[in-house]
Protein backbone atom coordinates (compact mmCIF):
# COMPACT_ATOMS: atom_id res chain seq x y z
CA UNK A 1 0.00 0.00 0.00
CA UNK A 2 1.15 3.75 -1.01
CA UNK A 3 -0.14 6.19 1.00
CA UNK A 4 -0.10 10.10 -0.03
CA UNK A 5 -0.81 13.26 2.61
CA UNK A 6 0.52 16.36 3.46
CA UNK A 7 2.43 17.64 7.09
CA UNK A 8 -0.54 19.86 8.48
CA UNK A 9 -3.55 19.55 7.02
CA UNK A 10 -4.75 23.46 7.93
CA UNK A 11 -1.76 25.37 5.74
CA UNK A 12 -3.91 24.98 2.70
CA UNK A 13 -6.49 27.69 3.05
CA UNK A 14 -7.43 28.09 -1.07
CA UNK A 15 -7.63 23.65 -0.80
CA UNK A 16 -10.82 24.54 1.31
CA UNK A 17 -14.43 25.94 0.20
CA UNK A 18 -14.87 29.65 1.27
CA UNK A 19 -18.08 28.14 3.29
CA UNK A 20 -16.30 25.00 4.69
CA UNK A 21 -16.04 25.69 8.47
CA UNK A 22 -12.46 25.52 9.75
CA UNK A 23 -12.83 23.04 12.56
CA UNK A 24 -14.29 20.59 10.16
CA UNK A 25 -11.33 21.34 7.56
CA UNK A 26 -9.65 17.68 8.11
CA UNK A 27 -13.42 16.10 7.00
CA UNK A 28 -13.04 17.64 3.82
CA UNK A 29 -8.97 16.99 3.53
CA UNK A 30 -9.91 12.95 4.10
CA UNK A 31 -12.06 13.10 1.41
CA UNK A 32 -8.99 13.55 -0.75
CA UNK A 33 -6.37 11.57 1.43
CA UNK A 34 -5.96 8.73 3.97
CA UNK A 35 -2.59 10.06 5.68
CA UNK A 36 -1.33 13.20 7.52
CA UNK A 37 1.31 14.24 9.87
CA UNK A 38 -0.20 16.72 12.70
CA UNK A 39 2.73 18.95 13.53
CA UNK A 40 0.96 21.49 15.48
CA UNK A 41 2.20 18.77 18.32
CA UNK A 42 6.17 20.11 17.96
CA UNK A 43 4.84 23.32 19.19
CA UNK A 44 1.99 22.42 22.09
CA UNK A 45 -0.05 19.16 23.21
CA UNK A 46 -3.30 18.27 21.66
CA UNK A 47 -5.12 17.03 24.01
CA UNK A 48 -7.48 13.76 24.00
CA UNK A 49 -10.32 16.21 23.50
CA UNK A 50 -9.25 17.50 20.46
CA UNK A 51 -7.92 14.12 19.27
CA UNK A 52 -11.88 12.94 19.58
CA UNK A 53 -13.06 15.90 16.89
CA UNK A 54 -10.29 14.90 14.42
CA UNK A 55 -11.28 11.39 14.42
CA UNK A 56 -14.69 12.28 14.47
CA UNK A 57 -13.98 13.38 10.99
CA UNK A 58 -11.58 10.81 8.89
CA UNK A 59 -12.36 6.74 8.34
CA UNK A 60 -11.09 3.96 10.40
CA UNK A 61 -8.35 3.74 7.38
CA UNK A 62 -7.43 7.15 7.91
CA UNK A 63 -3.62 7.36 9.49
CA UNK A 64 -1.69 9.97 11.05
CA UNK A 65 1.90 10.78 12.07
CA UNK A 66 2.39 12.95 14.78
CA UNK A 67 5.53 14.96 15.27
CA UNK A 68 6.88 14.81 19.17
CA UNK A 69 6.99 17.85 21.19
CA UNK A 70 10.10 20.39 20.56
CA UNK A 71 10.95 19.76 24.42
CA UNK A 72 11.66 15.80 23.76
CA UNK A 73 13.72 16.35 20.22
CA UNK A 74 15.75 19.11 22.24
CA UNK A 75 14.67 21.88 20.23
CA UNK A 76 14.36 23.40 23.60
CA UNK A 77 18.25 23.41 25.05
CA UNK A 78 17.28 24.62 28.20
CA UNK A 79 14.86 21.91 30.22
CA UNK A 80 16.15 19.67 32.99
CA UNK A 81 15.54 15.86 32.47
CA UNK A 82 12.38 16.05 34.72
CA UNK A 83 10.86 18.43 32.67
CA UNK A 84 11.79 17.00 29.17
CA UNK A 85 9.71 13.33 31.06
CA UNK A 86 6.96 15.24 32.07
CA UNK A 87 6.18 16.66 28.56
CA UNK A 88 6.35 13.62 27.28
CA UNK A 89 3.95 11.67 29.05
CA UNK A 90 1.40 14.70 28.55
CA UNK A 91 2.45 13.97 25.31
CA UNK A 92 1.49 10.72 24.94
CA UNK A 93 -1.81 11.05 27.29
CA UNK A 94 -3.12 12.89 24.50
CA UNK A 95 -2.30 10.23 21.65
CA UNK A 96 -4.83 7.43 23.61
CA UNK A 97 -7.82 7.90 21.18
CA UNK A 98 -5.99 7.90 18.37
CA UNK A 99 -3.84 5.14 19.65
CA UNK A 100 -6.59 3.32 20.74
CA UNK A 101 -8.34 3.35 17.45
CA UNK A 102 -5.18 1.76 16.00
CA UNK A 103 -4.79 4.95 13.47
CA UNK A 104 -1.37 6.32 14.94
CA UNK A 105 1.13 5.57 12.24
CA UNK A 106 4.41 6.96 13.91
CA UNK A 107 6.28 9.49 16.17
CA UNK A 108 8.36 11.71 14.28
CA UNK A 109 11.43 12.42 16.05
CA UNK A 110 12.87 15.26 14.12
CA UNK A 111 16.44 16.38 15.12
CA UNK A 112 17.78 20.16 14.86
CA UNK A 113 20.70 20.96 12.67
CA UNK A 114 23.51 21.05 15.60
CA UNK A 115 22.28 17.53 16.59
CA UNK A 116 25.03 15.70 15.02
CA UNK A 117 26.72 11.88 14.58
CA UNK A 118 28.12 11.81 18.70
CA UNK A 119 28.00 8.84 20.96
CA UNK A 120 26.01 11.21 23.65
CA UNK A 121 23.47 11.70 20.39
CA UNK A 122 23.04 7.99 19.47
CA UNK A 123 22.19 7.42 23.59
CA UNK A 124 19.63 10.25 23.35
CA UNK A 125 17.87 8.98 20.37
CA UNK A 126 18.15 5.77 22.04
CA UNK A 127 16.81 6.78 25.33
CA UNK A 128 13.82 8.53 23.42
CA UNK A 129 12.56 5.86 21.36
CA UNK A 130 12.57 3.36 24.62
CA UNK A 131 10.56 6.15 26.46
CA UNK A 132 8.20 6.51 23.38
CA UNK A 133 7.92 2.28 23.26
CA UNK A 134 5.13 0.61 21.92
CA UNK A 135 4.79 3.13 19.66
CA UNK A 136 6.12 3.02 16.26
CA UNK A 137 9.42 5.94 15.81
CA UNK A 138 10.17 7.32 13.28
CA UNK A 139 13.72 9.04 12.82
CA UNK A 140 14.71 12.29 10.76
CA UNK A 141 18.45 14.17 11.10
CA UNK A 142 18.58 17.69 9.92
CA UNK A 143 22.59 17.36 10.52
CA UNK A 144 24.73 15.92 7.71
CA UNK A 145 27.51 14.07 9.54
CA UNK A 146 24.73 11.04 10.35
CA UNK A 147 25.42 10.40 6.59
CA UNK A 148 28.66 11.96 5.79
CA UNK A 149 30.31 8.71 4.02
CA UNK A 150 28.92 5.68 2.52
CA UNK A 151 30.45 3.79 5.66
CA UNK A 152 29.02 6.28 7.56
CA UNK A 153 25.28 6.11 6.03
CA UNK A 154 25.50 2.50 6.33
CA UNK A 155 26.51 2.28 9.92
CA UNK A 156 23.03 4.73 10.54
CA UNK A 157 20.72 3.16 8.81
CA UNK A 158 21.88 -0.69 10.70
CA UNK A 159 21.25 1.45 14.44
CA UNK A 160 18.03 2.48 13.10
CA UNK A 161 17.00 -0.61 12.07
CA UNK A 162 18.49 -2.54 15.31
CA UNK A 163 16.28 -0.01 17.59
CA UNK A 164 12.98 -0.73 15.19
CA UNK A 165 13.05 3.20 14.08
CA UNK A 166 11.84 3.99 10.77
CA UNK A 167 14.61 5.79 8.66
CA UNK A 168 12.71 9.44 6.99
CA UNK A 169 13.72 9.57 3.80
CA UNK A 170 14.32 13.33 2.80
CA UNK A 171 14.05 15.35 -0.27
CA UNK A 172 15.46 18.87 0.22
CA UNK A 173 18.16 21.00 -1.42
CA UNK A 174 21.80 20.18 -1.31
CA UNK A 175 22.31 23.20 1.93
CA UNK A 176 25.51 21.88 3.01
CA UNK A 177 25.96 20.47 6.92
CA UNK A 178 22.27 21.35 7.64
CA UNK A 179 21.13 19.59 5.33
CA UNK A 180 20.51 15.98 4.76
CA UNK A 181 20.84 13.53 1.25
CA UNK A 182 18.30 11.61 -0.24
CA UNK A 183 18.80 8.18 0.47
CA UNK A 184 15.72 5.63 -0.62
CA UNK A 185 16.39 2.85 1.49
CA UNK A 186 14.07 1.73 4.75
CA UNK A 187 14.69 0.26 7.91
CA UNK A 188 11.92 -1.48 9.12
CA UNK A 189 10.10 -4.42 7.09
CA UNK A 190 6.40 -2.71 7.30
CA UNK A 191 7.24 1.17 6.67
CA UNK A 192 8.79 3.55 4.45
CA UNK A 193 8.31 7.05 4.64
CA UNK A 194 9.57 10.00 2.07
CA UNK A 195 9.36 13.42 3.84
CA UNK A 196 9.64 16.08 0.97
CA UNK A 197 10.72 19.65 2.24
CA UNK A 198 10.92 21.41 -1.53
CA UNK A 199 14.08 22.22 -2.63
CA UNK A 200 14.31 26.02 -2.25
CA UNK A 201 18.55 26.02 -1.28
CA UNK A 202 17.99 29.86 -0.83
CA UNK A 203 15.88 30.02 2.22
CA UNK A 204 16.95 26.96 3.61
CA UNK A 205 19.40 28.73 6.12
CA UNK A 206 17.48 32.24 5.61
CA UNK A 207 17.81 34.44 8.80
CA UNK A 208 14.57 35.74 10.22
CA UNK A 209 12.14 34.30 7.74
CA UNK A 210 8.07 35.40 8.96
CA UNK A 211 7.17 31.14 9.28
CA UNK A 212 8.73 27.85 8.38
CA UNK A 213 6.20 28.34 5.29
CA UNK A 214 8.94 30.43 3.81
CA UNK A 215 11.72 28.06 3.90
CA UNK A 216 10.04 25.57 2.81
CA UNK A 217 8.45 27.12 -0.18
CA UNK A 218 8.74 25.39 -3.08
CA UNK A 219 6.56 23.24 -5.63
CA UNK A 220 7.50 20.32 -7.36
CA UNK A 221 7.53 19.83 -11.05
CA UNK A 222 5.40 16.48 -12.28
CA UNK A 223 8.84 15.56 -13.85
CA UNK A 224 10.78 16.28 -10.73
CA UNK A 225 8.37 13.74 -8.79
CA UNK A 226 8.32 11.50 -11.57
CA UNK A 227 12.09 10.84 -11.22
CA UNK A 228 11.34 9.71 -7.64
CA UNK A 229 8.14 7.14 -8.79
CA UNK A 230 10.89 3.78 -9.20
CA UNK A 231 12.31 4.39 -5.98
CA UNK A 232 8.80 4.58 -4.60
CA UNK A 233 7.58 1.78 -6.33
CA UNK A 234 11.01 -0.32 -5.24
CA UNK A 235 10.49 0.11 -1.67
CA UNK A 236 6.61 -0.29 -2.07
CA UNK A 237 8.15 -3.92 -3.37
CA UNK A 238 9.77 -4.47 -0.12
CA UNK A 239 8.12 -3.12 2.64
CA UNK A 240 4.02 -3.68 4.16
CA UNK A 241 3.23 0.75 3.28
CA UNK A 242 4.83 3.22 2.07
CA UNK A 243 4.29 6.97 3.14
CA UNK A 244 4.72 10.03 0.95
CA UNK A 245 4.25 13.08 2.95
CA UNK A 246 4.43 16.84 1.38
CA UNK A 247 6.05 19.21 3.83
CA UNK A 248 6.39 22.71 0.97
CA UNK A 249 3.62 24.33 2.93
CA UNK A 250 3.64 27.09 0.87
CA UNK A 251 1.04 28.91 -1.23
CA UNK A 252 -0.60 25.03 -1.67
CA UNK A 253 2.37 23.59 -2.84
CA UNK A 254 2.15 20.84 -0.77
CA UNK A 255 -1.42 20.10 -1.72
CA UNK A 256 -1.10 20.37 -5.00
CA UNK A 257 2.07 18.26 -5.07
CA UNK A 258 0.03 15.22 -2.98
CA UNK A 259 -2.54 15.36 -5.74
CA UNK A 260 0.52 15.02 -8.01
CA UNK A 261 1.58 11.97 -6.81
CA UNK A 262 -1.73 10.43 -6.82
CA UNK A 263 -1.73 10.94 -9.87
CA UNK A 264 1.20 9.63 -10.87
CA UNK A 265 0.77 6.56 -9.06
CA UNK A 266 -2.69 6.05 -10.09
CA UNK A 267 -4.41 6.59 -6.57
CA UNK A 268 -6.81 9.44 -6.65
CA UNK A 269 -9.80 8.57 -5.53
CA UNK A 270 -11.90 11.77 -6.80
CA UNK A 271 -10.50 14.36 -9.16
CA UNK A 272 -8.46 17.19 -7.45
CA UNK A 273 -10.64 20.15 -6.20
CA UNK A 274 -9.72 23.52 -8.85
CA UNK A 275 -6.88 24.97 -7.35
CA UNK A 276 -4.02 26.67 -9.43
CA UNK A 277 -0.58 28.32 -7.51
CA UNK A 278 -2.18 29.45 -4.28
CA UNK A 279 -6.06 31.28 -6.30
CA UNK A 280 -9.57 28.92 -6.30
CA UNK A 281 -10.46 29.37 -9.92
CA UNK A 282 -12.94 32.18 -10.29
CA UNK A 283 -16.39 31.16 -12.16
CA UNK A 284 -16.99 34.94 -12.51
CA UNK A 285 -14.72 38.17 -13.03
CA UNK A 286 -14.34 40.56 -10.24
CA UNK A 287 -16.79 43.28 -12.31
CA UNK A 288 -19.55 40.70 -13.10
CA UNK A 289 -19.67 38.37 -9.49
CA UNK A 290 -22.59 40.22 -8.29
CA UNK A 291 -20.32 39.51 -4.71
CA UNK A 292 -20.85 36.23 -5.07
CA UNK A 293 -16.98 35.31 -4.85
Amino acid sequence: MIRVGTCAFHDHDDFYPRTWPREFRLAYYASYFDLVEIDSTFYRIAEARVWERWLEQVSPSFMFHVKAPGALTFHVRTMSPEERRAVGKAFLAGLQPVVERGQLGVILLQFPPWFDATRQHRVTVERLVDFLRPHRVAVEFRERSWYATDERTGRTLEWLQALGAVHVICDEPDAGRTSVPYIPRATAPDLAIFRMHGRNRETWNQKGLGSSKERFHYRYTQDELRELVPDVRALAGQVREVHILMNNNSNNDAVWNAFDWLDLLHLARRPRPLLERGDQIRLWSDENDGGLS
